[in-house]
């Protein structure tokens, strides 16, 4: 005779072995169910029992780990190649240059794209699992080639405004 503690928190039984592997049968009780043989002081599970191990059927075999290099790329990593959300800086420099593209914004945004660029290629190399390289490269070559060249302009803009009046004088 047998007492099953059910998920429930309830005491059923005493049962017979019959009537525990009918309840096997019906999956009312699993392998992890407490359950206390008569004449006994402790809880034990169900499927240490003998009697009862057979009734479960054979356990499936678990194949081994895979080893991690040859694990499938997670969702999220994925996502971080097109959008390196663990890299900020590298995304930063990336927008910062692709609008130093334009004109009035050139000159503002461009050497921090740079700048920002520089930092998300250092942060990448001591976070490989950041991503966000090619993110940070456009950052660096966008926001260099035309904050400078947007510098340039104002420069000469300048220059030509000061030597325009000093002619004039």
């Amino acid at each position: 005779m047998y007492t099953i503690l059910g998920s429930d928190g309830n005491e059923y039984g005493p049962v017979s072995a019959e009537q525990v592997k009918k309840w096997i049968a019906e999956n009312r009780v699993e392998k992890k169910s407490p359950v206390k043989p008569e004449g006994e002081v402790d809880w034990v599970f169900l499927q240490s029992l003998p009697e009862f191990a057979a009734a479960f059927g054979p356990s499936p075999s678990s194949p081994p780990p895979m080893p991690p290099s040859a694990r499938a790329p997670q969702p999220a990593d994925g996502l971080n190649v097109i959008i390196p959300y663990k890299n900020a800086r590298a995304l930063a420099a990336y927008y910062l240059g692709v609008f130093s593209v334009i004109p009035p914004l050139g000159a503002l945004l461009g050497l921090p794209a740079l700048a920002m660029g520089v930092s998300g290629l250092r942060f990448r190399r001591r976070n490989p699992e950041a991503g966000g390289c090619v993110h940070a490269w456009i950052g660096i070559i966008l926001g260099g080639l035309f904050g400078f060249v947007y510098l340039a302009l104002i420069g000469l803009v300048v220059i030509a405004g000061i030597v325009h009046r000093r002619s004039m004088r």
